[in-house]
């Protein structure tokens, strides 16, 4: 029995839309398409003259997939008869082109590959980061990242030398890099919105847009903005006085620091930041480098996705290190015996940092509830117990009454459930 999935393909006839799937292989991953089987992955179609129409796909790929990808086509024979396997491999020399458009794959489906994709698809191909694009007839002004290199690096100007060692003109040319950290580049792209909210987002107190400036100063300003509305307190402890903060400083300067550096400036959305009583939320364009997933997204190999603007940030001490700014988000919360969150999906990636010590018991339950998994997303029922106080079998009820109210779902059994807002 044959199944189709995200590296499978099944056709009962060859038609022209398989070459689509070829260019969708041949730009992203290895695959195979196989033709003469339906798509329940049981009912065969056996092709007559086979080797005829063997040939006929090998001159359709090779005539109308442009450059021609690496691939194998093979017979499978079945006791109903004769079926053909396309065998795509990922190839180097991309991207592949089926009547002037590449494609790829979306879970069983495949898809035209759209303008900011085929433009990282181009820059991988490459093997260039989006930093390191040139920019043409550009009059560029560097004095904020002039005076962070005076204080930091002890330069006594910003020459043109200066420029070229830190990646930033090359070949006559300044790049995105230098456009993202000049004062006048006016990328479209590269800014940040910071909102501060109600609970249920749907009141707006204040917003500030940071555009049209250095990203260096992007990171001043916003944490500064940050400080304003989270400023640190003094607490008694014993016979000391000891300052304490709602929200850690470090994981929100890091947080910021790796939207900055590690986004896709190939969006044109910027980074979006809600500051909301009991957390904040910090959302940046763009997944998960390549090489990079859920799994080892914590305490796997740095993978700068702007190798230009991480080594400049590195230079300038905004951070520490490379591949150290998620886990001293995570460290400085344990040490207040809380947690981040983070929200992996294709195009962003959400930090969550709630607020320490927020008073859920000042808020309706339902509400509570609410408010608790908006600032500890997939929590079990154990702990939102605990924090909120309420009684197991009350809470159960609750969590039962919102979940068919559509406000939030559960996910997994047993000890592993756990529960979202929708």
């Amino acid at each position: 029995m044959y199944k189709e999935n995200k590296n499978t393909e099944l056709k009962a006839q060859y038609t022209t839309n398989v070459l689509k799937t070829v260019s969708a292989f041949a730009n992203f991953h290895d695959g195979r398409i196989i033709i003469g089987i339906h798509d329940d992955g049981t009912t065969i179609e056996p092709i007559t003259n086979i080797i005829q129409e063997k040939l006929n796909i090998e001159n359709a790929i090779n005539s109308e997939i442009k450059p021609i990808p690496n691939y194998e086509i093979r017979i499978i024979k079945e006791k109903e008869g004769d079926i053909l396997e396309i065998n795509v491999y990922k190839g180097e020399d991309g991207p592949y082109y089926y009547k002037h458009h590449a494609y790829m794959r979306q879970d069983t489906s495949t898809i035209q590959v759209d303008a900011p994709n085929l433009n990282r698809l181009i820059l991988k191909f490459k093997n260039m980061s989006y930093d390191q694009v040139d920019v043409e007839n550009l009059d560029l002004n560097f004095a904020f990242l002039e005076r962070e290199l005076k204080n930091i690096q002890g330069i006594s100007k910003l020459s043109k030398d200066v420029l070229i060692t830190n990646q930033l003109f090359q070949n006559g040319k300044y790049n995105n890099a230098a456009l993202l950290l000049s004062d006048n580049g006016n990328a479209i792209q590269s800014y940040i919105d910071i909102a501060k909210l109600s609970l249920d987002s749907n009141t707006f107190y204040d917003r500030l847009i940071l555009s049209n400036q250095s990203i260096l100063k992007h990171l001043d300003d916003a944490y500064n903005y940050f400080l304003q509305n989270y400023p640190p307190y003094d607490t008694i402890e014993g016979l000391k006085r000891v300052t304490k903060y709602s929200v850690p400083q470090e994981s929100f300067r890091e947080a910021l620091t790796n939207a900055i550096i590690h986004r896709d400036y190939s969006y044109t959305n910027g980074i979006q930041i809600s500051f909301f009583d009991n957390r904040i939320e910090i959302t940046s364009p763009g997944g998960l480098v390549d090489g990079i997933d859920e799994n080892n997204f914590i305490d796997g190999p740095s993978i700068p996705r702007n190798p230009i603007i991480a080594n400049l940030f590195l230079r300038l001490k905004k951070i520490e290190r490379f591949g150290t700014g998620i886990k001293r988000i995570i460290e400085s919360y344990e040490k207040e015996n809380s947690k981040p969150s983070f929200i992996i999906k294709k195009n962003q990636i959400t930090v969550v940092l709630p607020v320490l010590n927020y008073s859920y018991s000042l808020l309706e339950a339902n509400k509570a509830i609410i408010a608790y998994l908006q600032a500890f997303p997939n929590s079990p029922r154990a702990e939102i117990e605990e924090a909120l106080k309420i009684e197991k079998h009350t809470l159960i009820r609750r969590l039962n009454e919102l979940i068919s109210k559509g406000k939030i779902e559960s996910k997994g059994n047993g000890k592993s459930l756990t529960y979202n807002v929708k």
